[in-house]
């Protein structure tokens, strides 16, 4: 006599919810994050020109209180580079921990939300800090990432959970 093994997989498999994107916040999905690549683009390009206006101030002050000898070499450059890093990184995490928008967003109508649809708590706004410090450093590609990524978030939006909406 043959034995038959009955495995039931009701018992061991949840239930799938195909209605699971009705219960998300329109922002959280990929077409609405898609309508923002552009007004999102536009708000990091306000966002350095606003860093860089300020770090020409300090290069400016620095290269006139600099000996009359001075000389722009690569050492010099190098750390004028690593300094405008220093001040954009700062400038972004700083504004999220505060305001949860930059400037730029801020004259674009953006913000960045939590997928409850709050603002963001401190734990969230250095994570999103951390995910601007990853995206900066390899030549900006976690921002790039936005335009390949399918749900169009760069890896500051990944790394902590964020979405940004319009206001």
């Amino acid at each position: 006599m043959k034995r038959r093994t009955i495995i039931s997989i009701q018992e061991s498999q949840a239930e799938l919810d195909f209605e699971e994107a009705e219960h998300s916040p329109p922002f959280t999905l990929p077409e609405y994050q898609r309508q923002l690549l552009a007004p999102r683009i536009a708000a990091g390009f306000i966002d350095l020109a606003i860093a860089a206006a300020i770090f020409s101030i300090f290069v400016v002050t620095t290269y006139l209180e600099g000996p009359e000898d001075f000389t722009l070499d690569r050492r010099v450059l190098g750390v004028y580079g690593v300094s405008y890093f220093a001040l954009v990184t700062i400038y972004f995490f700083l504004f999220m921990l505060t305001a949860s928008q930059t400037p730029g967003m801020k004259f674009r109508g953006l913000i960045v939300s939590t997928t409850e649809d709050a603002p963001l708590d401190p734990k969230r706004a250095c994570l999103r800090g951390f995910g601007y410090l990853i995206s900066i450093l390899p030549l900006l590609l976690g921002f790039i990432w936005m335009l390949i990524d399918p749900e169009h978030l760069t890896w500051a939006d990944k790394v902590s959970g964020t979405y940004i909406k319009k206001i």
